[in-house]
């Protein structure tokens, strides 16, 4: 059975990443989200969609601790 799915910054691997609202988000351009973590700066069309029991091992990974993360599972 999968959890909750949560969108996550591909870039700090944060899950404080939201949409960007415009009038034509979605529907003539694709819609743009952006990261609300300090420092981290992203904004672009993509995100990281994951089941929210997998967000730690996500992160372990984006910070090259590649070794943890395998041993989680």
């Amino acid at each position: 059975m999968t959890g909750k799915k949560i969108r996550v910054c591909p870039k700090c691997g944060s899950s404080r990443i939201r949409e960007a609202k415009s009038s034509v988000s979605g529907w003539l351009v694709p819609s743009t989200y952006y990261c609300e973590e300090e420092g981290c700066g992203y904004s672009g069309t993509l995100y990281v969609e994951v089941d929210a029991e997998e967000l730690e091992t996500l992160r372990k990974v984006m910070n090259g601790d590649s070794e943890t993360a395998a041993s989680d599972h």
